[in-house]
């Protein structure tokens, strides 16, 4: 485990993380890992200032998560391996000064719901909410919030069924 400023990440007992990880909280930033949180081998955890990342659920290998507000996984949530969330986009208004020095625009918080699996590969965007028990496919792009128990597909994401 990796952390540029280790008093901003809060690890329950119980929480396992694995080889290579990447627990990077700024000043005032925060990560919190339950205590039934696992988080797998190669995964980026990335909080801004005045950011907050809870995980309570799984993340597979090589997920990476970067807040600028909020992202929380709750229990019994898993995301597949390679997922991205992300709760806010670059701003890019400014053609003559580079995207880098242009902050952030579209800041949103990011929740995945309740005993939700989002499949290997798939980015959820900013401002989303996953609800309680969704699955998302593989490689899916969720650009909208999906209901609780909703089955979701493609790029952008659409519920195609309830799991009800």
């Amino acid at each position: 485990m990796k952390g540029r400023n280790r008093s901003g990440v809060e690890r329950a007992a119980g929480a396992r993380v694995g080889r290579r990880v990447v627990l990077a909280a700024a000043r005032g930033g925060r990560i919190v890992l339950g205590p039934a949180a696992v988080v797998g081998d190669r995964c980026e955890l990335r909080a801004s200032p005045g950011a907050v990342i809870v995980v309570e659920g799984v993340l597979d290998e090589r997920c990476r998560l970067v807040a600028q507000a909020s992202i929380t996984v709750e229990a019994g949530a898993r995301l597949g391996s390679e997922c991205v969330l992300v709760d806010a986009d670059p701003a890019f208004d400014d053609p003559e000064r580079p995207v880098v020095e242009q902050g952030w625009q579209d800041v949103g918080p990011v929740e995945i719901g309740r005993n939700s699996w989002i499949g290997m590969g798939s980015i959820v965007l900013p401002g989303v909410r996953i609800g309680e028990g969704c699955v998302v496919g593989a490689g899916s792009v969720v650009t909208r919030d999906l209901e609780d128990f909703s089955v979701a597909v493609g790029n952008p994401a659409r519920a195609i069924r309830s799991r009800r």
